[in-house]
């Protein structure tokens, strides 16, 4: 028999054979195939639509995108035997959104796409997830529709993927209210302190303060407290205050040199803690923050609304020397009033523009304007002594601030009568973060430095 022969005969019974052969068989499904008959005997039919609920949202053993991925591991397992169905009860929200981003679609067909989502023979729950490394192990419990009949599987384990996010952030937020329920249940308001970012000022502070707020308003509104009639009001405390009150929640937020990042938070009544999470490890992605730790000026400056287009601001020398004239340029590309200030390092600030009683300053600046500030507003020159370093920050608004912002402005505003009047970090971050929220306002800012 020839060399090429050889090779075709024995390339025909490798195909021959391995056809005669059975496939080889996943552990993972058919360790589920003493689940499925229990389902189909609890249904009473053998052909099964299943409704994957997922794992209880409270759990902290998984991260929400760990928890995804999970189901949907557990699905495929599920469907490679061959036995099931699948109805969308865990994509509701998918089927939801054609209600609201489909034209031609009815309410009454939403709703009952809706309705269909949750429909089949039992639904699946993933209960009792348990961590080990880069593994889950859990068990399947379905119910059927009508709640008479249950089944419960063995442990099945999957492989998840850990990266920086071990904690879920709401998960962990969830775990630490719930846990401050339990130690002080008679509890009727809490005030929550904003985060601290330690090493300076982050944007991830706020965000962490944003969820903890989201959290204990979850609890205020939970079925328990209501039917109890058990009242829990949260307060937010503005930042730069002193937070105080009988019962307090307190976080901190925290990098480490691998760029990692972790939270705290604990809960306290008349000076003893309650319930502290200790340092959990969380992963940020989901949050929108920069968990980058700054100097105030620098943090004012990297959060700043920016529009390069609208507003810049400008030295016309850095750094100052001792008895040179201090001067900015401002230019307007846009047509929008002006509200300048001067900020610290130590988060105090005083008010630049507008002037009290000088029509340059108060009026408008069309597009296309530049100004040099103090001396094209009419006012005295600044000479540089001492070194230091602040920050010339300005908000540029069409229409100006609303009333009420404007007149706290102008309040602490230079005037004919007298200086303008020193802001205290409370009201300076209170401003910032009120400012921020008018619509369509812009930011410019520039350092001032003497050296």
């Amino acid at each position: 028999m020839s060399r090429l022969l050889a090779a075709a005969f024995a390339a025909t019974l490798a195909t021959s054979l391995a056809g005669a052969l059975p496939a080889r068989a996943d552990p993972g499904t058919d360790a589920l195939a003493p689940f499925l008959d229990a389902v189909a005997a609890c249904a009473g039919r053998p052909d099964l639509t299943l409704a994957v609920v997922g794992v209880e949202p409270g759990q902290t053993a998984l991260s929400r995108e760990q928890a995804e991925e999970v189901r949907l591991a557990l699905e495929s397992r599920l469907q490679a035997t061959g036995r099931v169905r699948f109805a969308a009860a865990a994509d509701v929200v998918r089927v939801k959104a054609l209600r609201e981003g489909t034209s031609g679609l009815s309410g009454p067909e939403a709703e009952a796409q809706i309705r269909a989502a949750f429909a089949g023979d039992a639904s699946v729950f993933l209960v009792e997830p348990r961590r080990a490394g880069e593994t889950v192990a859990l068990r399947l419990q379905a119910i059927t529709r009508s709640a008479a009949c249950k089944a419960t599987s063995e442990p099945v384990t999957v492989s998840i993927r850990v990266g920086a996010g071990v904690a879920d952030v709401d998960a962990e937020m969830e775990r630490a209210v719930k846990a401050f329920g339990q130690a002080a249940p008679n509890v009727s308001a809490v005030e929550v302190c904003p985060f601290v970012a330690e090493s300076g000022h982050s944007t991830c502070a706020s965000a962490l303060t944003d969820r903890l707020v989201i959290a204990l308003d979850a609890e205020a509104r939970s079925a328990n407290r209501i039917l109890k009639g058990a009242r829990l009001e949260v307060r937010r405390q503005p930042r730069g205050t002193a937070c105080a009150g009988p019962v307090t929640a307190r976080g901190r937020f925290l990098t480490d040199r691998d760029r990692q990042s972790w939270m705290e938070v604990e809960f306290g009544r008349d000076g003893a803690v309650l319930a502290p999470t200790g340092r959990r490890r969380i992963g940020i992605e989901g949050l929108g923050c920069d968990p980058t730790p700054r100097p105030f000026l620098d943090h004012l400056a990297a959060t700043a609304r920016t529009d390069g287009g609208r507003l810049a601001v400008s030295a016309t020398a850095t750094p100052f020397a001792a008895g040179q004239r201090v001067e900015l340029r401002i230019d307007a590309r846009a047509r929008q009033s002006l509200y300048c200030w001067v900020v610290a390092p130590d988060e105090t600030a005083f008010v630049a523009l507008p002037v009290r009683g000088n029509p340059a300053s108060l009026a408008p600046l069309a597009a296309g304007d530049v100004r040099r500030y103090p001396r094209g507003y009419g006012l005295d020159e600044i000479v540089a002594g001492e070194p230091f370093e602040n920050l010339f920050a300005c908000f540029g608004v069409a229409g100006g601030l609303p009333p009420e912002l404007a007149e706290r402005w102008l309040a602490a505003a230079p005037g004919a009568d007298g200086d303008a009047r020193l802001l205290q970090p409370p009201e300076v971050l209170d401003l910032v973060e009120k400012i921020r929220a008018t619509p369509g306002v812009t930011e410019a800012t520039a350092r001032i430095v003497v050296r």
